[in-house]
């Protein structure tokens, strides 16, 4: 075990770094640098001070490093020759973790933590694993998230853990997922969080573009969330969709406050330093963040939260030259210059608050003033409407908004799931269809002089082929569904599906009255050729394929009740409950 990983009391770690932090505010207040030998000379214990030497040449290195120096390892052995294992922790010269995070198994984690019923591996990322489990004593749902093992848990980790973990259970407010324990159990650090039964805002702007009425309505609770952890002094530096979760009841809230600070700041070999650490998801990230750059504040998350805001309206990221969101869809040309600004990559340019994000956007989408421009998203309050009424009004139609975006979501994956058994049985259909293919050319490749045997050999041959393609036709069909479009669309989707399902079901189905013929004939029953049985096979299988197939029809083409009833039945159960729950979707009227 290195140095920098012993384990060492909550008193002893914080006088680390009150240390370590009086040194870096030397570092950066005089242009004479400060010495590692002045802050060894504090009053500290043998342990203390091993821990302390490594941290300190670290700090050191990195300061000289952004002067334009190159501090060597024999330098500070020159200077610390009794310290080389100090050194060699601080310089990163031993062996490091290597390799991707693999989440803990669930039996696993049910042995580390006895009081939680884990039930299942929700998610996993570079920023650990997130695990179902139930508290059996309250009776509730909780997350479990495990911090990666690869970001080495040095005391520093452990110190930076503990005041950050402390810092994020204050949080208490309706639109910040919720903190319940933390700690760790071995070398397993770990949160116990509220469990959010929802979705992420990634999953809901990969499945399709919103509409501004449902963007809009979540950009208010996202800056609530800021506001309010921005006021406690935390800064969040890794807003993007995927730490923005839905829940079943339009409830937005925002996920991992400060787990980019706990894990971010000893991942970056270059960036060791709490003023210059980088953290954060590029793609999102602030242009200050991103260099690296001293003194990263709030108005960092205010930027993220731009990028996000552009995203939900537009389905694109704001990359090198992009068109304001107007310039996308539709929506009230004012609402460009909230974006734009939230976007500016000078901090002091950009908005100062989320706060006053929130009273633009609310000011621009819920006009008091009947000759105000109205936007897309919304329709404008009656002319006498007094203003407490029309900010109720608004707040409820974002709640409805958020709850229908969610709900739209949860119904089309319901209509999605109902098709998967289809799908599933096309795919045997498909296998069935080989094995005639194969069964017709054992038949005839192995008897050419034998005609009968010939004759049904080709028949199964291309009864297989059809069999085959009438199967992959519905799979295709199912898979050109997009769940993104609006819902007449898949309707229109769903009925093609049904009508070349049940249109296809008489090669499959009716044809059987005749084809056992050919089958028993390639599994090597010829007795069926005999006249007495052949010719009263023929004479019942043409009539029944003849009426089957007429009834079948009249099926098809008839508008009335029962004929859609029997054309609901025989399209099957899979069919059958995704026009159950396509008919939900549009009962609520979401489009």
């Amino acid at each position: 075990m290195s140095i920098r990983q012993k384990k060492l009391p909550i008193a002893a770690l914080e006088r680390i770094d009150d240390l370590c932090a009086e040194f870096e505010r030397q570092w950066q207040a005089n242009d004479e640098p400060p010495t590692i030998e002045s802050v060894l000379a504090a009053d500290v214990s043998p342990d203390v001070r091993d821990v302390l030497l490594a941290e300190l040449i670290a700090l050191d290195a990195d300061y000289r490093r952004r002067r334009g120096e190159t501090p060597t390892r024999q330098q500070y052995l020159d200077r610390f020759p009794d310290d080389a294992q100090a050194i060699q922790d601080a310089l990163h010269e031993g062996p490091r973790s290597a390799g991707a995070f693999e989440p803990p198994p669930v039996d696993r984690l049910a042995a580390l933590f006895p009081a939680l019923e884990i039930i299942e591996l929700i998610g996993a990322g570079g920023m650990g694993a997130v695990y179902k489990a139930r508290q059996a004593g309250l009776d509730r749902l909780v997350a479990l998230k495990i911090l990666p093992a690869e970001f080495d848990h040095d005391v520093k980790f452990a110190l930076r853990f503990t005041r950050e973990a402390r810092t994020l259970a204050k949080l208490n407010h309706p639109n910040i997922v919720s903190v319940y324990e933390f700690g760790h159990v071995e070398d397993t650090y770990y949160f116990l969080m509220e469990f959010v039964d929802g979705t992420t805002l990634r999953d809901v702007v990969s499945a399709g573009r919103l509409a501004p009425a449902q963007a809009l309505a979540i950009v208010p609770h996202l800056c609530d969330a800021l506001q309010y952890a921005h006021d406690k002094g935390i800064v969040h530096r890794d807003i993007k969709p995927e730490n923005i979760l839905i829940a079943a009841d339009g409830v937005v809230k925002i996920a991992d406050f400060g787990l980019s600070r706990i894990l971010g700041a000893d991942t970056q070999q270059e960036m060791l330093t709490g003023t210059h650490q980088i953290m954060g998801t590029p793609r999102y990230m602030a242009p200050e963040q991103f260099e690296g750059a001293r003194g990263v504040d709030h108005r960092a998350d205010i930027y993220s939260l731009g990028v996000v805001f552009y995203e939900m309206l537009t389905g694109e990221l704001p990359l090198g030259r992009f068109a304001a969101p107007s310039h996308k869809v539709e929506i009230d040309a004012r609402l460009d210059e909230v974006v734009l600004r939230t976007l500016e990559k000078e901090p002091q340019r950009r908005y100062q608050h989320a706060s006053h994000v929130k009273s633009d956007v609310q000011s621009i989408t819920t006009p008091t003033d009947a000759a105000q421009q109205p936007t897309v998203a919304y329709e404008p309050p009656p002319r006498d409407a007094p203003e407490q009424a029309t900010t109720t009004a608004s707040l409820a139609q974002q709640e409805l908004a958020g709850r229908m975006l969610l709900t739209r979501r949860q119904l089309m994956d319901r209509v999605e799931n109902a098709l998967r058994p289809l799908a599933r049985g096309q795919a045997l259909q498909v296998l069935i269809g080989i094995a005639l293919i194969a069964l017709g050319v054992q038949c005839w490749a192995r008897n050419t002089q034998v005609p009968h045997r010939v004759v049904c050999g080709v028949t199964l041959h291309v009864y297989g082929v059809l069999v085959m393609a009438q199967a992959l036709l519905v799979i295709t069909r199912i898979r050109r569904i997009d769940y993104s479009r609006p819902v007449v669309e898949i309707r229109e989707k769903l009925d093609s599906l049904r009508t070349g399902y049940l249109r296809a079901g008489v090669l499959v189905g009716f044809v059987w009255w005749l084809m056992w013929i050919p089958v028993a004939v390639a599994l090597g029953f010829d007795d069926v050729l005999h006249p007495y049985s052949l010719i009263p096979s023929l004479v019942v299988g043409i009539v029944g394929f003849a009426v089957s197939v007429w009834l079948f029809w009249r099926m098809l083409t008839s508008g009335d009740a029962s004929s859609a009833s029997w054309r609901r039945k025989l399209a099957g159960e899979s069919i059958a409950a995704a026009y159950l729950a396509l008919e939900e979707i549009e009962g609520a009227q979401i489009r």
